[in-house]
Order: C-alpha cells, then sequence, then structure tokens
C-alpha cells in the first residue's frame, strides 16, 4: 500500500502531489482540513515512502493504477481527486465513474506536458545537485515557502532515481483519452512559470463540467504558498458536490 497521511472526517478527498515532491507538501493543508473533508494524501510509488521496483519506468497510467489501488484497499469508493502538476494528470487517468470531481491545482493539461530535450540532463543533474533542486522548487512557489522547504527538497532528491528524467518523459508521452464528465474545477496560479494560462483555460475547455478559477498572486504550488486560500476553494468545491449528491445530480 502506498504510505500517506490523514486527517478530518466526512467526504473523502484524495490530494495527489507533483513530480520532485511527495505527501508533506500537502501538509499545512492536511493541519487545517476544509469542513466536510477526509483528507488522504499519499505518495506515489518512488517518492517519500512509498517503495518502487528497482527497475520501476515512470508512467502516468501506472501512477493512476496505484492511486485506484489505494482508494481500493482503503475501501473508498467515492471520492474528490484533488491532483497538483504531475498530479493533476494521475487524478484524470484514475477518474472513474465514482469519482465525486476533480480539482486540477495548475496541472499538467490533458494532451500532455513537453519538456525541451536539453532540459533533461539538467533534470538528471538534480540527483547530486541539492542547490540546484533547491531553486528549482523555489521557484515552482515564488511567492511563499513553508519553513520546513528544506525537508521537501531532501525528499525530493531521494526519490527513485528512474524519476528524475522519467516523469517528464511520462508527461510528454501520455494523453487523456476521455473525459470525465462529472464537476472539473481547474485552479490556476496566475505566476507559474512552468504551466500556462492557455494550458489551463485548454484544460478546462476539455472536460464537459470543467471550469477555471485563476489565482492572482499565487504561483505554480497553492498548497504551499496559500495554503488558505487552497482550503476556501476546497471547501467551496465539496459543498456544490455533495449538493449535487444529495440532490441525486
Amino acid at each position: 500500500m502506498l504510505r500517506y497521511l490523514e486527517s478530518g472526517s466526512g467526504t473523502p478527498v484524495v490530494l495527489i502531489h507533483g513530480n520532485f515532491a511527495c505527501k508533506e507538501w500537502w501538509r499545512e493543508v492536511l493541519q487545517d482540513p476544509p469542513e466536510g473533508a477526509r483528507l488522504l494524501a499519499p505518495d506515489l510509488p518512488g517518492f517519500g515512502e512509498s517503495p518502487a521496483p528497482e527497475d520501476f519506468v515512470p508512467s502516468i497510467p501506472t501512477y493512476a493504477q496505484a492511486l485506484r489501488d489505494f482508494l481500493r484497499e482503503k475501501g473508498i469508493d467515492d471520492a474528490i481527486l484533488v491532483g497538483h502538476s504531475l498530479g493533476g494528470a494521475v487524478a484524470m487517468e484514475a477518474a472513474g465513474p465514482t469519482t465525486l470531481g476533480l480539482v486540477l491545482l495548475n496541472s499538467a493539461p490533458p494532451s500532455g506536458l513537453q519538456t525541451p530535450e536539453a532540459y533533461y540532463p539538467i533534470l538528471e543533474s538534480y540527483r547530486h545537485n541539492l542547490e540546484g533542486l533547491a531553486q528549482a522548487l523555489a521557484a515552482m512557489a515564488p511567492t511563499r515557502r513553508p519553513p520546513w522547504f528544506l525537508e521537501l527538497v531532501e525528499r525530493a532528491q531521494r526519490m527513485h532515481p528512474a524519476h528524475f528524467q522519467g516523469n517528464a518523459r511520462a508527461l510528454a508521452a501520455w494523453r487523456l483519452e476521455q473525459p470525465y464528465r462529472g464537476p472539473v474545477l481547474v485552479v490556476y496560479g496566475a505566476l507559474d512559470p512552468l504551466v500556462t494560462r492557455a494550458m489551463a483555460e485548454a484544460t478546462a475547455a476539455f472536460f464537459p463540467r470543467g471550469r477555471l478559477l485563476v489565482l492572482e498572486g499565487v504561483g505554480h504550488s497553492a498548497n504551499l504558498e496559500n495554503p488558505g486560500m487552497l482550503k476556501d476553494v476546497l471547501e467551496t468545491f465539496l459543498k456544490e458536490v455533495q449538493g449535487e449528491v444529495q440532490g441525486g445530480g
């Protein structure tokens, strides 16, 4: 089973981290969960404390299957999936008929995310360059980083060796075949240097019930930069979904 953190009670809300990340990126959200939410934040295979085989090959479908297996092991049928960055792709891929809703936080778009070939050696170098990795991750949270940010950097450097280049290649190779048909909220931090607003708009347009919420003054990682704002966003979305469920919608 995937290692995970949990807090709160109510409707299951699964928090899926991105590349170079882990469940600890949701720590402040978990410390003050939205009302009516049972938050679960797993480490995907090879990240944080979740193991992966030595010959593991990263792919979005593999991560999605691991997430589905995790939910089945926890006895969870209906859940809201919240995905950040690469985790957004995992959430889209994992969503099924019983998924209550998706929240995609500065997510890779359904068409995948291309990384220039010249950048792959830099990604690989982060295995041994802690300072370079810290600078790269700091750019993903430009407006605020928590006091334990160095811990997150060190955890990132300990991820599976295949992840340093493999996750970027997994995102480049991935395409979402069928859109999830339930409610989808695309949350976009406007100061993101990686995911463009056009990508966020395309993501929202891809889903029949997708809509875009732009957060001004926030970068790629609202879960680190403004967890209080993210709590409010999740609480509002949760109430909308609960209203649909109670109304039979």
